[in-house]
């Protein structure tokens, strides 16, 4: 059970990264060692804008060069192990210089063996990136840096009840100074209790409570008292049904309170579910559903209700070579909007996605590959609908 715990975050944690960010950072974990590989990236972007074609006929299409550092780390030290992926470059564009900036993605995990059963579990997660200007509704160069801090404690058992923890902090910042209004801070706690059992497989009984805050828009706007609460209560039931197939499922309820008085309050079901199919040593098909209340910073909401849908499929075709293809689909109910880039309410929106990505080992430490993606976006507001076609190349030299 453990081994897909491990897989099963993985997944989840790339889907909290937008996906135009995930094909630019996006690198493997070796088995042991520090591995050093300059890469340069190129994307061709049709829209990379995110402007609605009917209200705009500028030339939207730009060419991005992304020379950069990947660097992942993995050592075990006794009964502890220490994970480090990250990614230092700078993007370059040929049309829209104003969006020249910074690109750096970084996450350390540990697992900390501190008694029998018990496990402690940090980690740290940066990224610094353009942040995504389908979101803004304006169009404006603003490096958005993320910071995420998280602990948790486990003391999983084959057999038993068994306690779990977790404490974590968020905080979103903007370096434009009228993006600034949206930072967000988020700050959560988690507490509950599971059970093993080799037949059985695993569940969890767990307790969630996470607190939004925007703080430069509540100094901004006189009278706003921006931000929500978030309880969550559910079960989450893990299992490994055979050696190629392993899944999770859970449900929980959960209520939003924002701290506004005009705003209403929200509650209902959420969902979360997670399974790896591999039918054979060549392929593998992932699918990952989520839904929940949670905050983005440059969307202007006091909180979303997002459901999200992701299916990929990987495929190894030879010794050297490896395919992917898949789609995702996600919809947003934004909840107390604030109106500060447009006096029209978006209300919600939905976003599908469809991608396809070829990798290649051109030696034993010379890699290439390339990926194509079409994204379309629907809402009611003219200003926020787009549709985007774009390309990635990229080869890497492993030192």
């Amino acid at each position: 059970m453990k081994q897909f715990s491990v897989m099963s975050a993985a997944a989840t944690a790339a889907l909290m990264i937008p996906q135009a960010a995930l094909s630019q950072t996006e690198v493997e974990v070796p088995p042991d060692g520090l591995r050093v590989r300059p890469t340069v990236r190129l994307l061709y972007d049709s829209n990379i804008l995110r402007q609605n074609d009917d209200l705009v006929t500028a030339e939207q299409d730009d060419l991005r060069i992304t020379p950069s550092v990947d660097v992942t780390y993995r050592r075990q030290f006794g009964l502890h192990r220490l994970t480090v992926i990250g990614s230092a470059g700078y993007d370059f564009h040929q049309r829209f210089e104003f969006l020249d900036r910074e690109r750096v993605s970084l996450q350390a995990d540990a697992d900390l063996s501190v008694s029998g059963y018990c496990h402690v579990q940090p980690r740290a997660r940066l990224n610094f990136a353009q942040s995504n200007l389908s979101d803004q509704g304006v169009v404006v160069g603003n490096t958005q840096r993320t910071q995420d801090y998280r602990v948790a404690v486990d003391c999983e058992k084959p057999y038993g009840f068994f306690p779990v923890a977790a404490m974590g902090y968020l905080n979103t910042s903007n370096s434009a100074s009228s993006r600034r209004i949206f930072d967000i801070d988020t700050s959560t706690a988690m507490a509950g209790i599971g059970y093993s059992k080799a037949s059985l497989g695993e569940i969890r009984a767990t307790f969630q409570y996470e607190r939004f805050r925007r703080p430069n828009a509540d100094e901004a706007i006189a009278g706003l008292r921006d931000g929500a609460e978030n309880y969550r209560a559910g079960i989450l039931f893990r299992r490994a049904v055979a050696p190629r197939l392993s899944w999770q499922l859970g449900a929980n309820y959960f209520k939003t309170k924002p701290r506004a008085p005009g705003i209403a309050d929200f509650s209902g079901l959420g969902v979360e579910a997670q399974a790896v199919y591999t039918p054979s040593n060549r392929l593998s098909i992932l699918l990952d559903v989520d839904r929940s209340s949670r905050n983005q910073s440059n969307t202007g909401a006091t909180y979303i209700v997002q459901t999200d849908f992701s299916l990929r499929g990987n495929l190894k075709l030879g010794a050297r070579s490896g395919l992917s293809i898949g789609g995702s689909y996600s919809r947003r109910s934004f909840k107390g909007e604030l109106q500060l880039d447009t006096p029209l309410l978006r209300r919600s929106d939905r976003t599908r996605a469809v991608f396809a990505g070829y990798r290649y080992q051109l030696r034993s430490r010379l890699n290439a590959g390339a990926e194509i993606r079409h994204e379309w976006r629907t809402t009611a507001v003219d200003q926020f609908r787009y549709k985007s076609t774009s390309g990635l190349l990229f080869v890497g030299l492993d030192l």
